[in-house]
C-alpha cells in the first residue's frame, strides 16, 4: 500500500474502478486496472460493490422490447468473434516463473515473451523501457524497470499518467508506491520517480502524452531514444 497518495489521487483511483466496473473504460486502461485487481483483492471488492450498485440501477430501467432481427445480430457477432484469429499471448508463445510471478493476467497476455526476452531499451543510466502495443492511439503502454536508487529525471506530463508497480517499490512527491498500487499523476504533476533502493522497480506505465522533462539535455535524449 502506498504511504501517502494525494485526495486527488484517490478520488481518481475510485473513478477509474468505477469505469472499470460499467465497461466504460479504453483498452489499455482496462488492462492496467484489470491487472491491479489481479494484485489487490481489496480492490476487487470494491469493484463488487459497484457492480452490485449497477445491477440495482438496471432492475429499475423499464425494459425495452427487441425487434425481430436482434438476436439474428448478435449470433453473426459471436461467430465472427469466434472466427477472428487469436493474438499471440505470453502463454502461447512461452513465459517463465519470474515472468509469471512478476506480471499477472491479463497483462502478461500482452507481453510478447518473458520478461528477459522483451525488447528493452535503455531510456537513462539504470532506466529501461518496453512499449506494449493497445488498439487505441490515445493511449502509450509501456514496462519500466528501473535500477534500485535510479530515479526518472524530473518531469510534468501533456496527459494523464498511470503508472501501476509490479515489482518492487518507487518513490516520489507524493508517497511510497509498492506492488499492486497505482500512481495517478495528470498535466499539473510534476515528479522524479525513484525506485527503491534496494529492490529496484518494474512497473507498467500508460501515457496520454509525451513527458515533458524539465532538463534540456535529458529532453534531447528523450527524443534521441524514443522508438
Amino acid at each position: 500500500m502506498a504511504e501517502a497518495i494525494s485526495v486527488s489521487s484517490e478520488q481518481a483511483v475510485e473513478e477509474l474502478l468505477l469505469g472499470y466496473a460499467s465497461g466504460a473504460l479504453p483498452e489499455a486502461v482496462s488492462v492496467l486496472v484489470a491487472t491491479q485487481l489481479a494484485l489487490r483483492p481489496d480492490l476487487r471488492r470494491t469493484v463488487a460493490e459497484f457492480e452490485d450498485i449497477g445491477g440495482l440501477l438496471l432492475d429499475e430501467i423499464e425494459p425495452v422490447p427487441l425487434t425481430a432481427s436482434a438476436l439474428d445480430a448478435a449470433l453473426a457477432e459471436i461467430s465472427a468473434n469466434n472466427d477472428a484469429p487469436a493474438e499471440d499471448a505470453a502463454g502461447l508463445i512461452g513465459s517463465d516463473l519470474e515472468t509469471e510471478e512478476i506480471v499477472p493476467q491479463p497483462l502478461r497476455g500482452y507481453l510478447c515473451g518473458p520478461l528477459g526476452s522483451l525488447g528493452w531499451r535503455k531510456r537513462g543510466p539504470g532506466i529501461e523501457e518496453c512499449r506494449i502495443p493497445v488498439n487505441d492511439d490515445r493511449f502509450e503502454m509501456s514496462l519500466i524497470r528501473l535500477k534500485p536508487g535510479r530515479a526518472v529525471p524530473d518531469h510534468g506530463h501533456e496527459g494523464a499518467e498511470l503508472t501501476l508497480v509490479l515489482d518492487g517499490a518507487f518513490s516520489d512527491a507524493s508517497g511510497r508506491y509498492g506492488r499492486g498500487d497505482l500512481a495517478v499523476n495528470g498535466e499539473d504533476d510534476q515528479h522524479a520517480p525513484t525506485a527503491d533502493p534496494e529492490l529496484g522497480c518494474i512497473c507498467v506505465a500508460i501515457t496520454g502524452g509525451p513527458l515533458k522533462f524539465s532538463n534540456p539535455l535529458v529532453r534531447f535524449f528523450d527524443r534521441l531514444t524514443r522508438g
